[in-house]
């Protein structure tokens, strides 16, 4: 609980402070605010509507983040952890893009949205891969030292 605690947080503050990094950009290029009409119109005041969107942002990435221990679990197996970790995310993510971005109703924001999941799902499943990887040269670097020393 605690790594997932501590992803979590990671991921949370990581993702807010490049949101807020891009939406300066944004504002400053093209002198328009990046949030819908629709978000903005569910609040008094366009701070509140930001505020918002920059929490659920962060907790897009704090489950991406937190979930990644489903991937280090060492007992069903890498196709069972990449399915379990791919609900997760969609469970959070679906909703959230629903919500901030249209997701159901603009096509920009669906095909941005699916490019977005499939990058960070992508990532953190090819560290995982990686890690796996190496995990299995070393177990059989060891099978070859037992062999070797059992053999002389």
């Amino acid at each position: 609980m605690k790594n997932f605690m501590i992803r979590f947080i990671n991921g949370f503050c990581y993702s807010i402070a490049i949101s807020m990094v891009i939406h300066l950009i944004v504002m400053v290029t093209m002198n328009t605010i990046s949030m819908l009409p629709e978000h903005m119109a569910r609040f008094d005041n366009v701070v509140v509507a930001y505020g918002i969107q920059l929490l659920l942002i962060g907790v897009i990435s704090g489950v991406a983040s937190g979930g990644t221990f489903i991937l280090e679990w060492k007992r069903p197996g890498l196709i069972i952890q990449s399915l379990i970790y791919l609900a997760l995310m969609l469970a959070t993510w679906i909703p959230v893009a629903c919500y901030l971005w249209g997701f159901h109703k603009y096509a920009t924001s669906m095909i941005s949205g699916i490019l977005s999941i499939v990058v960070t799902y992508g990532i953190c499943w090819g560290i995982q891969y990686k890690l796996c990887r190496r995990d299995v040269q070393e177990i059989n670097e060891k099978l070859k030292e037992k062999q070797n020393s059992a053999a002389a």
